[in-house]
């Protein structure tokens, strides 16, 4: 008996359906897969890679800084840096900064410039720097109050061109002097200095307008 083609196409179906359809193959100009190489060890599960962790044995630690001891709660430490082996905080009194000028005083951590010094109320020039807190500490300034001409006596804060007063009469003359001063003049100092005859009190000439300005020259 003959078999007919529709039994013949069952049966190439159960063969190939044994055998598996044949693999999907690559188009011809795909790249060649790669092989992807495993993680490094990290024994300890903390992300970084046991031979970059300083503790690999410990995931509370991982980094190594340079920290310098803080023992006075500034923010700043001082002295010499030593290496340690620390996780996302620093620990307990270090600091990564190591510039504290005053390191047992938690008002005074940085170094700041001055222009000027001030012992009474009253500046003279004088340039520095002065180990400070968030500003500068007394007598140092950056600006200038008066000039001074004698910062160890707040009764002195000025220079000031006076003439002596011989006779009295609130009008000085020749010679004049710079003096270091007060708010006041001194007994028989005069600002004006155009008295023609200082030894008698009925004379006084007119001030002369010319001169003026050098006789009322303070440097306050």
């Amino acid at each position: 008996m003959a078999t007919s083609p529709r039994r013949w196409a069952g049966v190439l179906g159960l063969v190939l359906a044994a055998c598996g359809a044949p693999a999907e193959q690559p188009p011809p100009d795909a790249a060649p897969p790669i092989d992807t190489p495993p993680p490094p060890p990290d024994g300890d599960l903390d992300g970084v890679a046991d031979a970059d962790d300083c503790a690999p044995g410990d995931d509370t630690r991982w980094r190594t800084l340079s920290l310098f001891a803080e023992v006075d709660n500034d923010g700043v430490g001082a002295g010499g840096p030593s290496l340690q082996c620390i996780g996302a905080t620093l620990p307990p009194m270090t600091s990564q900064l190591g510039t504290d000028c005053a390191a047992g005083d938690p008002a005074r951590w940085r170094l700041l410039p001055y222009g000027f010094g001030d012992g009474d109320g009253a500046t003279i020039v004088a340039t520095g720097s002065a180990c400070s807190g968030a500003t500068l500490p007394p007598p140092y300034r950056t600006t200038a109050a008066g000039l001074d001409c004698d910062d160890d006596d707040p009764n002195l804060t000025r220079w000031v061109l006076t003439y002596p007063d011989l006779d009295g009469d609130g009008v000085g003359a020749a010679p004049r002097s710079i003096q270091c001063l007060g708010a006041s003049l001194p007994p028989g100092r005069r600002l004006g200095g155009y008295d023609e005859d200082d030894a008698d009190p009925a004379v006084i000439t007119t001030e002369d307008s010319d001169d003026d300005e050098l006789d009322l020259i303070l440097l306050d």
